[in-house]
């Protein structure tokens, strides 16, 4: 049985209703995933294309991602939050009828549903703890992260079956209705800022940027933050490049196919889930130290990943690791949240947001060039080594350890 710790936040009314709107949001969003992969192969043929739709997705957190943490400062978040998921539901909902004249209007659509995007996340991070007293803020966190792990198995498996039922254009429609219902839950939150900004502050786009170059300067003039950022920036390149490897396992050396990808790629997702409930029911003092800890044992089992012999016995690995990943993951967001002024919190999640997206890119990329340079193998121990090396950096620093 889960114990009390992990179900603590859902005592307040107003994180019940954030949570549900996640819950239906991320389910909704997997099920948009399938259907856009789908769509895209079925209209070129090409996975050079589904590449780029990834990218794509990816390329708004690289240009806009501190702009949009400024916004969010700015803003109040639930508003923020509603007006995202509105605007996502338009975008959504459009993509069945566009697709229909041109692909290209569909990647626009999708490059401004992930501009879109930015907004919510930063917002939801900034809101939790208004919302929730610090001694369940680790919870919340780590409930946040398990229901979005249910909610991707969930709508995974519900969106195959949709879209092989109704096809993708009922997919994409159902999507949209789910950022509506997210909208819904988000307007019945009752908690409201002391004070609502002006929306005459909001015309100058000049002291936005200079308001997003701030939330660096003040992660740099931040001792605890700047060594969590720098530990992570790096890590998350081997992170990153764990992610392109699962792929090269199933497909290539074990050649089985997208059964043998499934079962990773869900492996992988159960540890992440059970990684969650874990963290949430631990002890909540000392999260660095949980940080550290768990990115060490992710890389020793990113580098285990290159010797398993089997898809069983990689599943076994990459289950561990989805368990290692939230052991980081949980712990990294609840120091941000904790040691960020209330008016930095949106600027610096959305720096934190900016620098993994951009470094995950280079760890994607590099994964595959170095594997086709010298062999999956030894890429797979480099990447491994990398987190490694960046965990150990980070019991160096007395400061972050001590958090």
């Amino acid at each position: 049985m889960l114990g009390g710790r992990l179900w603590a936040p859902l005592r307040s009314a107003d994180y019940r209703r954030l949570w549900m709107a996640q819950l239906v949001s991320v389910v909704g969003d997997k099920v948009d995933q399938i259907a856009l992969g789908i769509l895209v192969y079925a209209k070129t043929g090409s996975e050079l294309q589904m590449g780029i739709m990834l990218a794509i997705s990816m390329l708004p957190a690289a240009l806009f991602g501190m702009i949009a943490g400024a916004y969010v400062d700015r803003w109040d978040q639930r508003r923020t939050m509603i007006a995202a998921d509105v605007l996502r539901a338009a975008c959504v909902g459009a993509v069945p009828f566009v697709a229909e004249w041109s692909l290209y209007a569909v990647y626009v659509l999708g490059f401004i549903a992930a501009t879109i995007a930015l907004f919510f996340e930063p917002a939801k991070l900034s809101l939790i703890p208004e919302i929730i007293g610090d001694g369940d803020l680790m919870a919340a966190n780590s409930l946040d992260s398990a229901t979005s792990s249910v909610a991707e198995l969930a709508g995974l498996a519900f969106g195959g079956v949709l879209v092989a039922w109704l096809g993708y254009r009922a997919a994409f429609f159902l999507d949209a209705g789910t950022f509506l219902l997210s909208a819904g839950f988000l307007l019945l939150i009752a908690h409201r800022p002391p004070e609502a900004a002006s929306p005459k502050q909001f015309v100058s786009w000049v002291p936005v940027v200079r308001e997003a170059s701030d939330g660096l300067r003040y992660v740099w003039r931040h001792p605890v933050l700047r060594d969590l950022l720098g530990v992570y920036s790096f890590a998350i390149m081997g992170v990153a490049a764990s992610t392109t490897f699962i792929f090269a396992l199933a497909l290539n050396r074990f050649d089985a196919g997208a059964i043998g990808l499934t079962t990773l790629e869900g492996a992988i997702t159960v540890g992440l889930l059970a990684g969650s409930v874990a963290v949430g029911r631990t002890d909540p003092s000392a999260p660095a130290r949980k940080l550290l800890f768990g990115l060490l044992a992710f890389g020793v089992l990113v580098s285990l990943s290159a010797m398993t012999p089997s898809v069983a016995w990689t599943a076994a690995v990459l289950f561990c690791a989805g368990i290692a990943n939230m052991f980081f993951y949980v712990p990294m967001a609840t120091i941000l949240q904790h040691d960020s002024e209330p008016s930095m919190r949106g600027r610096v999640f959305a720096a934190k947001q900016s620098i993994s997206r951009v470094l995950s890119v280079i760890g994607f990329i590099g994964a595959g060039a170095l594997a086709e340079t010298i062999g999956l193998t030894p890429s797979i121990l480099i990447a491994g080594a990398i987190v490694v090396v960046m965990a150990l950096y980070g019991w160096s620093r007395p400061r972050l350890r001590a958090a």
